[in-house]
Order: structure tokens, then C-alpha cells, then sequence
């Protein structure tokens, strides 16, 4: 039998992976909004990952050596206010851009 950190923990965890609001998940999963939101904090705050938005980035493996032997140069770049940058090498496919931004 489940307590009720370990419930709460699964219901965080599943709306992590959702990409919906707190209020939008409580109204699926029939919870108070307050309650929820309470969790939220707590296991924000006991989590190491934390400081990673919800919606972080992807890790994508790139071979550098690819890039350098082919010589191209970024079709396209993302700078994003933090300073973080993205450059897009190659074909670009706006699906493969949304998930990189999203």
C-alpha cells in the first residue's frame, strides 16, 4: 500500500512529463489545486533537479568531428536570454526545432 508522499510523487511526476498547468492536472486527476501545489513545492524543494525547468532541454549527442570535417556552418542559431545557445548544422526539420525549444 502506497502512502501518500509515494502517491503524490507519481501524480509530480506524471505532470512533469504532461507539459500541462497545475490547475489543468488537478482538474484531469480530480485533486484540489491547493494540495497539489503544496507537493509541488515540497518536492521541488527536496529535489537536486529543481533548478532544470519543467521544460529543460534535450541533451542531443553530436559528433563535433563530424561538423568540422564537413566545414559547414550553422544554418540557423538560437540565442536565448539566459545566453544559452543553440546552432542547427544540416537539413532542418521545424518538428526537430520545436522540440529543441519546447
Amino acid at each position: 500500500m502506497k502512502n501518500e508522499t509515494e502517491k503524490m510523487r507519481e501524480l509530480y511526476d506524471q505532470w512533469q512529463t504532461q507539459g500541462i498547468s497545475k490547475q489543468a492536472f488537478c482538474n484531469q486527476n480530480g485533486m484540489g489545486y491547493h494540495k497539489f501545489n503544496y507537493w509541488v513545492k515540497k518536492f521541488r524543494r527536496n529535489d537536486v533537479t529543481a533548478a532544470i525547468p519543467i521544460r529543460g532541454f534535450s541533451q542531443i549527442p553530436v559528433q563535433q568531428a563530424d561538423l568540422i570535417e564537413q566545414n559547414q556552418q550553422a544554418l540557423a542559431a538560437i540565442t536565448f536570454p539566459s545566453g544559452a545557445r543553440i546552432e542547427l548544422f544540416g537539413s532542418l526539420d521545424a518538428s526537430f526545432i520545436k522540440k529543441l525549444i519546447l
